[in-house]
């Protein structure tokens, strides 16, 4: 019985660990803020700084500028999306509304970005879409 039950454990942790994982794949990107229809990067979102090689800061530009972004230092925890690319985004009102509820994010710190991607907006303008090689140990829940 004792064997069974543990099997039943075991079972249970590596489905949950799957999908948690899984659920991380699905949302391995952040919003790093707003090209504007100057390509110009505004807003830039606070907390988000924008690194390129030898640990530069990328502080203005455009698509041309964040194109060498390799890094990201956030000060403060980053609520985790899934990618969208350079496709249209969805719009909020055909959106089901979602009560507030814990949501992956990933914490302070730096963080290896593998792409960036400009999304584009309905009223103009593109978002900075950053996809991150995020480690799990990285990924924490905030309510927002």
């Amino acid at each position: 019985m004792a064997i069974v039950r543990t099997i039943f454990l075991l079972g249970a942790a590596l489905a949950a660990f799957g999908a948690q994982a899984q659920s991380i794949n699905a949302g391995q990107c952040i919003v790093a803020g707003r090209i504007n229809a100057d390509d110009k990067w505004a807003p830039r979102f606070e907390g988000v700084q924008l690194l390129a090689p030898r640990g530069r800061v990328i502080g203005s530009g455009g698509k041309q500028a964040l194109a060498d972004v390799q890094r990201v230092r956030l000060t403060k925890p980053a609520l985790l999306s899934k990618c969208d690319g350079d496709g249209e985004l969805a719009r909020a009102d055909d959106q089901p509304s979602i009560p507030k509820e814990p949501v992956p994010a990933v914490g302070p710190g730096v963080v290896e970005v593998e792409s960036v991607a400009f999304p584009k907006l309905r009223t103009g303008g593109e978002l900075v879409e950053l996809k991150l090689r995020l480690p799990l140990e990285r990924v924490v829940m905030v309510t927002r």
